[in-house]
């Protein structure tokens, strides 16, 4: 009676003890068993390594993809970088120049401040720009200056035509000379802020 080879299916004699076409050992129950069991394990085999693989490759598909959260977000947020953008270059062009409008044209304000100096004080022959620096003179002479500033110029928040000129210097004791005008840049008027201001200029 010929027997099976579960490895190449050719007809084995029962009392061989290899397969004469794979050269396969006779198992130890016969070909007739190994026959019955191996197409057994074969099909657990087949049917369990395709499933793996499957399983496998659906999990790396998944994983290349993005998830739909992120998917959904991706708009909103670029909708919201725009609108950043967007609002940063109007501040840009809008508000800046309001800003910068507040402030005097330098030129204005340096003639505004020459003729201030120029203008007559209380002591013949002597501009107020030369009175104010005799009084600071005479102060270093007697060494009671601490230090000066001289003349400084600041703007008014809320417009662009008037400014606050002054000058002045510290001495000791903590006594601040100071004579401060406001400048109209528009009629070149100069209105006295200080006791020190209102004394040097010319009645």
């Amino acid at each position: 009676m010929a027997l099976t080879c579960p490895r190449c299916g050719t007809d084995v004699p029962n009392e061989a003890q290899y397969c004469p076409y794979c050269s396969m050992p006779k198992p130890k129950r016969g070909f007739a068993v190994a026959a019955e069991a191996k197409p057994e394990e074969t099909k657990r085999t087949e049917q369990t390594t395709p499933a793996v693989a499957f399983r496998s490759s659906n999990k790396d598909l998944k994983l290349s993809r993005p998830p739909k959260t992120l998917r959904r977000l991706r708009l909103p947020v670029v909708s919201v970088a725009a609108l950043v953008a967007l609002l940063s270059v109007g501040a840009y062009i809008f508000v800046v120049p309001l800003v910068y409008s507040e402030e005097a044209e330098p030129k204005i304000i340096l003639s505004a401040l020459d003729t201030l100096k120029r203008m007559p004080s209380n002591e013949a022959g002597l501009t107020i720009d030369a009175r104010l620096m005799r009084d600071l003179e005479t102060s270093r002479r007697v060494r009671n200056l601490v230090s000066y500033q001289g003349w400084t110029v600041r703007p008014i928040n809320g417009t662009k035509t008037k400014v606050l000129m002054a000058f002045s210097y510290q001495e000791v004791g903590d006594v601040n000379q100071r004579a401060e005008w406001i400048a109209d840049l528009t009629s070149i008027t100069f209105i006295p802020q200080t006791e020190l201001a209102a004394a040097v200029v010319n009645r």
